[in-house]
C-alpha cells in the first residue's frame, strides 16, 4: 500500500498518567518504510512533549528524517525501505 501522509495525534481524553501512542508511532514507521514505489511518506506527530514520546519518535521515525518541528508538532519525511541503502535492514535508524 502507498501512504503519502500519516498523522499520529493524541488520543481523546489525554492525561499525563495515560499510556501514549507508542504502538501508533511504531506502526506509522513500519507503514512508511513498507511504501511501494518511489517517493517518501510524510509523518506528522502531534503533541510531542514527554520524554517517552520523543524517545519513540527518535527511535522509530528517526531524527535524521525529521524535516521540521513547530512546538509540539513534528514532521518526518521517511523513504521506503528500498531507498535506505545506508543502514542494515533490521534497524530503523
Amino acid at each position: 500500500m502507498k501512504w503519502d501522509l500519516i498523522v499520529v495525534d493524541a488520543p481523546k481524553g489525554y492525561s499525563e498518567t495515560m499510556p501514549w501512542r507508542m504502538a501508533a508511532v511504531f506502526s506509522s514507521a513500519v507503514m512508511a518504510r513498507n511504501r511501494k514505489g518511489a517517493g517518501t511518506t510524510h509523518v506528522f506527530l502531534h503533541d510531542v512533549d514527554r520524554k517517552v514520546e520523543k524517545a519513540y519518535a527518535n527511535e522509530f521515525l528517526c531524527e535524521k528524517y525529521r524535516v521540521k518541528s513547530a512546538g509540539r508538532l513534528w514532521h518526518f519525511e521517511i523513504p521506503n525501505a528500498a531507498n535506505m541503502s545506508d543502514q542494515p535492514g533490521d534497524r530503523f535508524c
